[in-house]
């Protein structure tokens, strides 16, 4: 796993920077699609990022060793966005921010929405949780 120096939600090519969140995942799955294929145009331009809570989402939930083992290499090829301490801060500050909004968030949304802030990328999900952070970018697909 890679950990990644973000410059405005840019890669080193000034390609636009993609969070994919686990529903994406799962969506590609439940069709019987392969993630790396689909996901191809956007690895190759290095576009896709991931964090430790969307890896663990997506290997928790894939019953076939095979395809588990597949899904790991890819996570393991992504860059990541590191989640430390100050991460950690970051989301107890949006979920106090939020909560006080009346807007109660899981804790795995808020830290998957602090990475894409913390790298300023779009945050690729149907889940609707991402809908009305604050400066978040959000996605119901990757652009073609």
């Amino acid at each position: 796993m890679m950990c990644w120096n973000f410059v405005r939600g840019k890669d080193r090519l000034g390609s636009r920077m993609f969070l994919v969140d686990s529903t994406f995942y799962i969506d590609i799955l439940r069709a019987r699609q392969d993630p790396v294929e689909v996901l191809r145009p956007w690895l190759v331009r290095e576009q896709i990022l991931s964090c430790g809570v969307v890896r663990c989402e997506v290997l928790r939930g894939v019953i076939n060793k095979r395809v588990q083992e597949r899904i790991r290499d890819l996570f393991d090829a992504l860059n990541s966005i590191d989640i430390d301490d100050t991460l950690w801060d970051e989301a107890a500050h949006l979920a106090w921010t939020l909560d006080r909004r009346g807007k109660v968030l899981p804790l795995t949304d808020l830290l998957i929405a602090c990475c894409a802030l913390r790298a300023k990328a779009t945050i690729v999900s149907s889940d609707e949780h991402f809908r009305g952070i604050q400066d978040l970018s959000v996605a119901a697909a990757l652009p073609r």
